[in-house]
């Protein structure tokens, strides 16, 4: 719909999209959610030996933080003019589903490589049950946070669903055979 130029009215709601503080925002977001996998790589690479007790501990921490800054880059990629917002190619989308398949099946291997070794030994270096302390701490909160912050959605998600079905058996107009 084109703009008439004879109308002087405003439009009550901008569109967000038109906002810099949506832009700053969003890259704001994007910084805080891209400093765990930073962290991943980081720990992964400096206590890359120090684990002979299940070498791939590190290697999970690199794996896992590598990906994921990769899947969080590629939302940078559909860029335009500004305009309107740019289509997603199917391409794109597929790398996307791709690290995300990937980032589910390296949870799980790390799930057997973090929690088979329960608790290694911080002390010894020499021991073959060794593990550097903070390697193995931050590679067991890492995961056990992951199954902490899906508890938590879940417990969320089954919280909204029942308060929504409470107002939905409260309010005389949702009471409607035609209504979900």
């Amino acid at each position: 719909m084109a703009a008439d130029p004879e109308d002087s009215s405003v439009p009550l709601l901008r569109d967000p999209e038109d906002s810099p503080v949506t832009l700053a925002l969003t890259c704001l977001g994007k910084l805080v959610l891209s400093a765990l996998p930073v962290a991943c790589v980081a720990v992964g690479a400096v206590y890359l030996r120090q684990c002979p007790c299940q070498p791939l501990v590190p290697v999970y921490l690199l794996g896992m933080g590598v990906v994921a800054l990769l899947s969080l880059m590629l939302t940078c990629l559909p860029c335009g003019d500004g305009a309107e917002p740019p289509p997603v190619k199917p391409g794109v989308w597929g790398c996307h589903a791709l690290f995300l398949l990937f980032l589910f099946a390296w949870f799980i291997a790390g799930n057997v490589w973090v929690y088979s070794i329960y608790p290694p030994e911080y002390v010894a270096i020499g021991n073959p049950h060794f593990c550097h302390r903070g390697l193995y701490l931050f590679a067991f909160w890492l995961t056990t946070g992951a199954y902490i912050a899906l508890g938590l959605a879940l417990l969320l998600a089954l919280g909204a669903t029942a308060c929504l079905l409470l107002l939905r058996t409260r309010l005389p107009w949702a009471r409607h055979a035609d209504y979900p």
